[in-house]
């Protein structure tokens, strides 16, 4: 799913590459470079990557063993996200707003955290449909 989400983006670039250099190329130049079966294709892409959710992991460890060492979400780099971590009692430990949901294990003021459950919110920022999930994940170390 991954892949063709960099597919369409790649292919949107060629057909807006031209603009951006500053050539002018009208839509109706575009749209007679493709044919009707590519630009059903294309449509059909753009949804499936649009609606992909986002996969979130339940576990991680920070041990430095280079394995899990980080509780990392996939995005498409672009969408942003505000990501926030709660202890059990709701105390916000984390928070971050970027394209990148990743947090180490560590609290803002850089103190690693004990082994146990924490509670994540993850919301997209601006965008038509708003995207909003949370859920807990275990911390081991």
């Amino acid at each position: 799913m991954i892949s063709t989400r960099y597919l369409t983006v790649l292919g949107l670039c060629f057909l807006l590459l031209p603009g951006l250099c500053g050539q002018d190329q009208d839509s109706a130049a575009i749209n007679d470079q493709l044919s009707d079966k590519q630009l059903i294709i294309l449509d059909s892409m753009l949804a499936e990557a649009a609606g992909d959710p986002l996969k979130v992991p339940n576990v991680f460890t920070p041990n430095g063993d280079q394995v899990n060492d980080f509780f990392e979400v996939s995005t498409d780099g672009t969408t942003v996200y505000e990501f926030s971590v709660f202890t059990r009692s709701g105390t916000r430990i984390y928070h971050s707003l970027s394209p990148r949901i990743f947090w180490d294990g560590n609290s803002l003021d850089g103190k690693a955290l004990e082994e146990g459950i924490y509670y994540y919110v993850i919301e997209e920022e601006g965008g038509s449909n708003a995207f909003e999930t949370a859920g807990f994940m275990h911390l081991f170390r």
